[in-house]
C-alpha cells in the first residue's frame, strides 16, 4: 500500500507543478477583463486585445489651405489645351502654391481639351458649369438654359465622375427663367465681386495682378478666364503677394462653408464679404 501512496503523491506533485507554470507572467498571458453594468467587457488600457489600429484616412490629397483671410479664385471658359497647354501649366502652378480654385468649364471646350479633367478634383479644385456653347442663357435660350446646363453636367460627370454643383451663366446674365431652371437643376448661381478685367487687358499681366491686389478682401470671389497667358502670369503674381499678407485661396464651396453660408439652388451669389458688395456686372463680360 505504501508504494501506491508514493506513486499518487508523486503524480499530484507533478500535476501541481504544471498548473503553477501555466499561471506565470510569460508572453502568452491573457489579461483578465471585467464588465460594466450592461455586461459588456471592459478591456484594460494597453491590453493585448485592445484595438490600436488607426482609422482609415478620409483626408483629401491636398489639405484645405489655411490663412487669416480667404478668397475664391475662379476661371471661366476652359479648359485650354491638352498636355503642355495653358490649363496644365495653371494647374501645376496652383498645386505648387497649395491653391484651390473653381473652374467653370464650357462643354464644347471639354470635348476638345479633356486630358486634364482627372486633375481638377484630385488636386482639390472645384469644377463648375459654364454652359455647353457659351451662349447667354437669358436671351439665347427658350428654356432658361436647362438643356445647355444639364448636358454640360452630364459631359463633365463622364470625365470626372461627379457632376458640377455650381453654375456661372455666360456673362453673369440671368433672368427669372434662368433662376427657375437652375433651381430645378439644383444649382446655385455664382457670380463675382472682383473682376480683374483679364478679358479686356489680356496683353498686360501687371494690370490683372494690380486689380486683384487693389480689390482683395476677405470672402471675395475673383473672376478670371482660363484663356490667356497674361491671366496665368497676373493671377500667380497676385496670389504670391496676397499669400504673404495672410490670404488663403479656396474653392467657392469651401469659401461659402468657411463663411457659414449654405448655397441654395437658384439663388444668386456674388461673394461672401462682410458687406456683401454687389457690383453692376453689365452685359459685356465673356
Amino acid at each position: 500500500m505504501k508504494w501506491r501512496q508514493a506513486i499518487l503523491l508523486s503524480c499530484a506533485s507533478l500535476l501541481l507543478g504544471v498548473m503553477l507554470a501555466g499561471c506565470g507572467t510569460g508572453s502568452n498571458t491573457t489579461t483578465p477583463t471585467s464588465s460594466d453594468a450592461s455586461g459588456s467587457a471592459i478591456v484594460p488600457e494597453g491590453s493585448a486585445t485592445e484595438n490600436t489600429a488607426e482609422p482609415p484616412s478620409t483626408e483629401l490629397e491636398t489639405s484645405l489651405p489655411q490663412g487669416d483671410k480667404y478668397m475664391a479664385i475662379t476661371f471661366d471658359d476652359g479648359p485650354t489645351g491638352n498636355e503642355g497647354g495653358r490649363t496644365e501649366r495653371l494647374l501645376d502652378e496652383l498645386k505648387e502654391r497649395n491653391v484651390h480654385a473653381t473652374f467653370f468649364l464650357c462643354g464644347y471646350r471639354v470635348k476638345d481639351f479633356h486630358s486634364m479633367m482627372d486633375r481638377y478634383l484630385a488636386e482639390g479644385h472645384e469644377v463648375g458649369n459654364h454652359t455647353m456653347d457659351h451662349i447667354r442663357l437669358d436671351t439665347e435660350t427658350d428654356d432658361g438654359g436647362y438643356a445647355q446646363v444639364s448636358s454640360t453636367n452630364e459631359l463633365i460627370a463622364s470625365y470626372t465622375g461627379k457632376a458640377p454643383t455650381l453654375i456661372r451663366p455666360t456673362g453673369g446674365a440671368y433672368n427669372d427663367a434662368v433662376i427657375a431652371s437652375m433651381k430645378e437643376l439644383g444649382l446655385p448661381i455664382i457670380l463675382w465681386n472682383i473682376d480683374s478685367l483679364d478679358w479686356k487687358y489680356h496683353d498686360d499681366a501687371d494690370v490683372i495682378r494690380q486689380r486683384i491686389i487693389d480689390n482683395a478682401r476677405d470672402g471675395a470671389i475673383v473672376l478670371e478666364h482660363d484663356l490667356y497667358e497674361t491671366t496665368v502670369e497676373g493671377v500667380l503674381a497676385a496670389i504670391d503677394e496676397l499669400q504673404e499678407q495672410g490670404y488663403a485661396f479656396v474653392t467657392v464651396s469651401e469659401l461659402a462653408e468657411i463663411k457659414g453660408v449654405t448655397l441654395e439652388p437658384g439663388k444668386v451669389y456674388t461673394g461672401f464679404t462682410q458687406d456683401d458688395v454687389v457690383i453692376d456686372h453689365g452685359s459685356n463680360f465673356s
